[in-house]
């Protein structure tokens, strides 16, 4: 899930400077400001956050967000090269509409089977643990402030196209949460 996630990040939102929010979001707002590399600002922001886990949350929450914390950004990195010429010939609305799918079934998979995306994800859980706030509360102010951040750098309608990736992505999130396991 997560290298069909980094090929989702590499060829889809990066390449239409789309800000869905989260770590990879607040990375292409970094990345267009500083001109770093996407894939060092997300392992940046996820080992502070691991450390910051281990500090502050249960070691249960902090070990299921070890893996995708090296592997995501290490993937984003190896698959930051390839192309698939045909993705130029798509409508830019059906690619967004695409996006927001992959975006879904991975993030869906990733949370069904009990696993953590980690990096500023996190940040839900502390607020929880030590200021009484609903995780979804923090979740969604934390990702509308890094949305209109997307405003000033890259425009109104990447930003619009940037709500529907996350509208469609959380639905498609809820259904596969919803849907009960088949053996």
């Amino acid at each position: 899930m997560l290298l069909l996630a980094s090929l989702n990040f590499n060829l889809i939102l990066k390449k239409l400077s789309i800000v869905t929010g989260g770590t990879q979001g607040l990375a292409l707002i970094i990345s267009k400001i500083l001109n770093l590399e996407t894939s060092i600002i997300i392992l940046i922001i996820n080992v502070l956050m691991l450390i910051l886990s281990f500090k502050f949350l249960d070691k249960n929450t902090t070990y299921g967000t070890i893996f995708s914390t090296f592997m995501y950004p290490f993937l984003i990195r190896l698959t930051r090269n390839i192309s698939l010429p045909f993705l130029n010939s798509f409508p830019v609305f059906i690619l967004i509409l695409l996006t927001a799918f992959l975006c879904g079934v991975t993030g869906g998979v990733i949370y069904k089977l009990g696993f953590s995306n980690g990096g500023i994800s996190l940040i839900p859980l502390f607020v929880k643990k030590y200021f009484k706030v609903n995780i979804d509360i923090t979740y969604f102010l934390m990702n509308t402030l890094i949305i209109i951040l997307g405003i000033f750098t890259f425009g109104l309608l990447k930003s619009f196209y940037s709500i529907v990736v996350i509208f469609i992505n959380s639905l498609i999130i809820r259904l596969i949460l919803k849907r009960k396991n088949k053996l």
